[in-house]
C-alpha cells in the first residue's frame, strides 16, 4: 500500500485549522497589504461581511465593546512598538444575533527587515457566557488567573505564584451552615486584594483556595506575604463570629520552574497536596526535588500495578511475634507486607501503602496477603509444640467496604482447616472514623464468622475513645508513639493505664505495640496490657527465620 503525500499549501492548511474546532476561530493578516481572512465560522458566528475584510481589523474593532476597547488597542500598540510580539487578549464583541460574548484572542505578530508589522495569525476562542468574576469573594476565577500568567509568560516576565488552601474548612460549613461560609470567602477575598497593587493579583481557584500572582515577586516576597495573611487569618471576624483560620500554602516560580501556565498551575496544586500532607505552616516551594518525587511516585504507581497483574511479584510476607505478657511466649504473628523492584530497590511500606489504597490495588493484593497468611498459618499449626494459635493481618477500610472480602475470608480460612478465631483481622484506627455506624456493622458480620478483630494504632486518630466505645473490637493496639514515650511521659503513662483500664471492664485485651526497653515493657505488663510486640522481643522477619526461631 503506498502512501500519497500531499503538500499543504497556506490556504489548505488554514481550511484545515478552521475547521479543527467549532469554538476556535482561526484569522491571519498581511498588515503590509491591510487585509484579514476570517475562518468561515467566524464569518458566521460573528456576523462578519465576508471571508476577508479590508481595511484590516477595523470591521472587527468596530464590534467590540466600548469599555474593552481601550484594552485592545493598548495591546496592538505594544506589538506596534516592538514591546511584544504576542497578543492576548479578553473581551466582549458582538455576535450575529448582536449580543456581546466574552473572547479570548491570541495571536503573533512578524515584522520586516525594517522592524514594520508583517504578519499576524491566531485564534479567537469563544468563552461564551463563562464568568470572569467569582460571585462569592468577588475575586477574579482561575481562568483569569489562567490568562493572566500566560500573559506574562508571553512577555517574557519573571515572578512568584502562591496557592493558600484553607484547612477543613468543610467544618465551617457544618458548623454555621454555607452561607457564613460563604461571608467567610468574601471576607477573606476581600482582605487579599487589600495586599494588591499593579503587579499583584489575587484570583479565587476552585473551592476554599486563592492564588497570588507576584510579578517579579521573588522566594522572600512570597514568605513575606504568606506570613500578613497568617496573621490576617489568626483572628478573622465574620459577622458575630471570630474565627481561627489556618492554611496551607505553596508556591512556585516563573519562568524557573515552567514556562507554560499549564505546568505552574500542575506544580501549585501538587506542592499544596504535599504542604497538606506534611502539616507545616512553611511555605511549600516547588522544586526539582518534589518534580522528581512526584515523578517517582508516578512511576512506582506503574510499578505497583505491574507487579500485581504479574502474580503480586516483588510483593512477599515477612512476621513479627505477638508475645504473651506473663509467660513472654510468641503467641501470634503480625504478618506485615514488603515490596522490592529492580528499579526502587526495598520501598517503604509507608511510600507503597498509601500508593496501593489509592489506585485500590490493596483489593486484589489484600486477598493475596490473607490467602499467603493463613497457608504460612496452617503450615506452622501442623508443628509439634507450637504455641502460635493466631495471625495478625493489616485490612484497610477501603477492603472492609468489599462485601464480598468476608465470604473470602471464609472460605480460605475453612480451605487450610483452621478455626475461624485463628485470623486476627487488623483495623487502622486513624482512618475513616466519621463512619463509624457502617463500619460496625461490617466488623460484626467478621465477628459472627468468629473473626477476631483489633483496632490498630489506637490512640493517634481522632476521638479514639468514642471509637472504641462504637467499633465491635476484640483487641485494641496501643500505636507505638505512645509506648514510646511512657518511659520519660508520665501523663502518656497515666493514659495507657486508663485505657487498658477501660478496656478490661468492656472485655477486650490490649496489645501494646512498640515495646523496646526493660523499662517499658515492665510498665505496660503493670498497666494490664496481655500482649506485647515490639523489637524488644524482635523485629519482623522474614519467614523462614520466624520458623526456625518462633516454631520449629
Amino acid at each position: 500500500m503506498s502512501l500519497e503525500h500531499e503538500t499543504l499549501d497556506g490556504s489548505r492548511l488554514f481550511e484545515l485549522l478552521s475547521n479543527s474546532s467549532n469554538r476556535t476561530y482561526v484569522y491571519y493578516s498581511n498588515i503590509k497589504e491591510d487585509w484579514t481572512r476570517w475562518s468561515k465560522s467566524a464569518v458566521e458566528y460573528f456576523g462578519l461581511s465576508g471571508e476577508y475584510l479590508t481595511p484590516c481589523g477595523d470591521e472587527w474593532a468596530a464590534k467590540i465593546h466600548p469599555e474593552d476597547r481601550p484594552l485592545y488597542d493598548e495591546d496592538f500598540r505594544r506589538m506596534a512598538s516592538h514591546e511584544s510580539p504576542y497578543h492576548n487578549c479578553d473581551y466582549r464583541i458582538t455576535n450575529a444575533s448582536g449580543e456581546y460574548v466574552w473572547i479570548n484572542c491570541r495571536g503573533y505578530v512578524t515584522y520586516d527587515d525594517g522592524g514594520n508589522m508583517e504578519w499576524f495569525a491566531g485564534f479567537v476562542t469563544n468563552m461564551g457566557n463563562r464568568d470572569k468574576i467569582d460571585p462569592v469573594t468577588s475575586l477574579c476565577t482561575v481562568y483569569e488567573f489562567r490568562n493572566y500568567v500566560q500573559r506574562l509568560l508571553d512577555e517574557g516576565k519573571s515572578g512568584g505564584i502562591m496557592i493558600i488552601g484553607l484547612e477543613n474548612f468543610k467544618r465551617v460549613n457544618a458548623e454555621y451552615g454555607y452561607d457564613f461560609g460563604d461571608k467567610v470567602l468574601y471576607t477573606i477575598g476581600q482582605k487579599l486584594l487589600g495586599y494588591t497593587d499593579n503587579k499583584t493579583c489575587v484570583y479565587r481557584m476552585d473551592g476554599a483556595v486563592y492564588s497570588i500572582v507576584m510579578e517579579d515577586g521573588d522566594i522572600a516576597d512570597i514568605i513575606d506575604m504568606k506570613n500578613t495573611i497568617a496573621n490576617m487569618l489568626e483572628l478573622l471576624p465574620v459577622g458575630n463570629q471570630n474565627l481561627h483560620l489556618h492554611v496551607d500554602t505553596a508556591a512556585t516560580l516563573f519562568p524557573a520552574d515552567g514556562i507554560y501556565i499549564d505546568q505552574l498551575q500542575n506544580n501549585l496544586f501538587y506542592a499544596l497536596e504535599q504542604a497538606k500532607k506534611l502539616g507545616v505552616s512553611d511555605v511549600v516551594f516547588y522544586s526539582e526535588e518534589l518534580y522528581n518525587r512526584r515523578n517517582r511516585i508516578a512511576n512506582m504507581k506503574e510499578a505497583i500495578c505491574h507487579s500485581v497483574a504479574n502474580d503480586f511479584e516483588g510483593f512477599r510476607m515477612v512476621f513479627q511475634p505477638i508475645v504473651d505478657a506473663d509467660t513472654g511466649t510468641c503467641v501470634s504473628a503480625e504478618a506485615l507486607l514488603r515490596w522490592s523492584h529492580k528499579d526502587f530497590g526495598n520501598v517503604s511500606p509507608m511510600d507503597f501503602i498509601p500508593i496501593l489504597e489509592e489506585t485500590k490495588q490493596i483489593i486484589p493484593l489484600g486477598r493475596w496477603i490473607i490467602d499467603e497468611s493463613l497457608r504460612r498459618l496452617a503450615v506452622w499449626y501442623k508443628e509439634d509444640g507450637n504455641t502460635l494459635k493466631t495471625i495478625n493481618v493489616n485490612v484497610s477500610y477501603i477492603q472492609f467496604m468489599d462485601m464480598t472480602l468476608r465470604d473470602y475470608v471464609v472460605s480460605k480460612l475453612d480451605y487450610y482447616g483452621l478455626p475461624h478465631e485463628a485470623l486476627v483481622l487488623e483495623l487502622t484506627e486513624s482512618c475513616h472514623v466519621e463512619q463509624t455506624d457502617l463500619l460496625a456493622q461490617v466488623l460484626q458480620s467478621y465477628k459472627d464468622s468468629g473473626i477476631t478483630i483489633a483496632l490498630d494504632d489506637f490512640g493517634t486518630g481522632y476521638a479514639s475513645l468514642s471509637v472504641l466505645k462504637d467499633i465491635p473490637a476484640d483487641i485494641v493496639k496501643l500505636d507505638h508513639t505512645m509506648t514510646s514515650r511512657i518511659v520519660d511521659k508520665p501523663k502518656d503513662r497515666k493514659l495507657i493505664e486508663f485505657i487498658v483500664m477501660y478496656c478490661k471492664k468492656v472485655n477486650i485485651r490490649v496489645c501494646a505495640e512498640g515495646v523496646e526497653t526493660d523499662e517499658a515493657l515492665s510498665i505496660v505488663q503493670d498497666a494490664g496490657a496481655e500482649l506485647i510486640q515490639g523489637y524488644y522481643y524482635d523485629k519482623p522477619l522474614e519467614v523462614e527465620h520466624f520458623t526456625n526461631k518462633y516454631i520449629a
